[in-house]
């Protein structure tokens, strides 16, 4: 009989001693920048580097390091943080980082970047004119607005938003926002994670001519997939892989359900009148 061996650590170094290395490597790399007038900063630079940096290393998403960080004050405090930041600050702050000075040309953690693409719907007043009545995922109408997000599932950076009435289809909006997507020098095709609403020909066509990999679910009241863009993404990754890229539509998912349950944002819309105001 074979013995059963413990799998080794992902870790090189336990955190408390890991930690300081990073710190110092990091202070190292990081230009300081102008100190500009005002309130200081809550979380600096080198913290949110830290952060990002640890996820990685433990292989968390960042809403898992978030709850990490919230049960463990010790890891907060080594990490430079005075308490939890929230998902819209690291939304806002991630995208301001200058990667490419700690990437030296390529990306940190993993080597193909994977991003997620999905709407929800913002129920707004009935009185206002330019909402308009959309179907739920749950087969419910709903008068309202429509959120539209690309959003990067390793940095939680929010790569495009669009706000629309709710009767609009997700699908040509979704290709809009992948027009905008920026390459980095080098890096593998960045794979897009959608539903069954995506599943288009032309977003097929679009994402392959962005040196991109689309990746989305089926509704099988369609019948059998005819697209030939799914089929030629579906033997490139294997079925297996495949699989578990569309179960990672659940991290935006998540996103939606704190925007809308704990951060208010249904009830911020329900104040409102017109697509400008949402």
């Amino acid at each position: 009989m074979e013995e059963h061996q413990t799998p080794p650590s992902i870790l090189p170094l336990p955190l408390e001693e890991l930690v300081p290395l990073l710190q110092a490597w990091l202070q190292a790399r990081l230009p300081e920048g102008e100190r500009k007038p005002g309130r200081p900063r809550t979380f600096s630079d080198l913290s949110l580097f830290l952060f990002h940096l640890v996820r990685a290393l433990l292989g968390f998403s960042s809403e898992r390091m978030r709850r990490e960080l919230a049960r463990n004050p010790r890891l907060r405090k080594r990490l430079g943080l005075e308490r939890v930041p929230s998902s819209a600050t690291l939304s806002e702050r991630s995208r301001k980082l200058p990667w490419p000075l700690l990437r030296g040309g390529k990306r940190v953690g993993r080597g193909r970047r994977v991003l997620a693409m999905d709407a929800t719907l913002l129920p707004a007043q009935r009185s206002d004119g330019e909402a308009a009545w959309g179907v739920g995922s749950d087969g419910g109408w709903v008068y309202g607005y429509k959120l539209h997000l690309l959003v990067d599932l390793d940095t939680g950076e929010v790569l495009a938003l669009r706000v629309t009435p709710a009767s609009w289809h997700d699908s040509p909006v979704g290709r809009g926002m992948l027009w905008g997507v920026e390459r980095f020098p080098g890096e593998k095709p960045p794979v897009v994670v959608a539903d069954a609403a995506y599943e288009g020909e032309a977003n097929f066509w679009l994402t392959r001519r962005r040196g991109m990999l689309l990746v989305t679910g089926h509704n099988r009241r369609r019948g059998r997939p005819k697209g030939r863009g799914r089929l030629l993404n579906l033997r490139r990754r294997g079925r297996g892989a495949y699989r578990r890229l569309l179960g990672r539509r659940w991290e935006l998912e998540t996103v939606f359900g704190l925007l809308k349950g704990p951060m208010g944002l249904v009830g911020a819309v329900g104040r409102v009148r017109g697509l400008k105001a949402v």
